[in-house]
């Protein structure tokens, strides 16, 4: 998954960044007016918005990074291109 995820971004060639409502606990990223957003279910899993699909993960399948971390890696590689 975070794979494709990271393919996805870098495909795209613009990115911005935004810390979403820390009620929802979400981070989201738009790339090229795709907003991709991340947020904490609460029970160690996320869930993954982006192109009106969603995917549920883990904490694992982030490699040891925050959601926050992980969504200035899809902005950061988005803007390379």
């Amino acid at each position: 998954m975070k794979k494709a995820v990271l393919l996805f971004a870098l495909a795209l060639s613009f990115a911005a960044c935004s810390k979403d409502d820390d009620k929802n606990n979400c981070e989201s990223c738009t790339l090229q007016g795709e907003k991709i957003e991340i947020c904490d279910n609460g029970d160690g899993t996320y869930t993954l918005n982006a192109g009106g699909e969603s995917e549920t993960f883990t904490e694992e399948d982030l490699d040891g990074l925050t959601p926050k971390q992980f969504t200035d890696a899809l902005c950061a590689l988005g803007a390379l291109n």
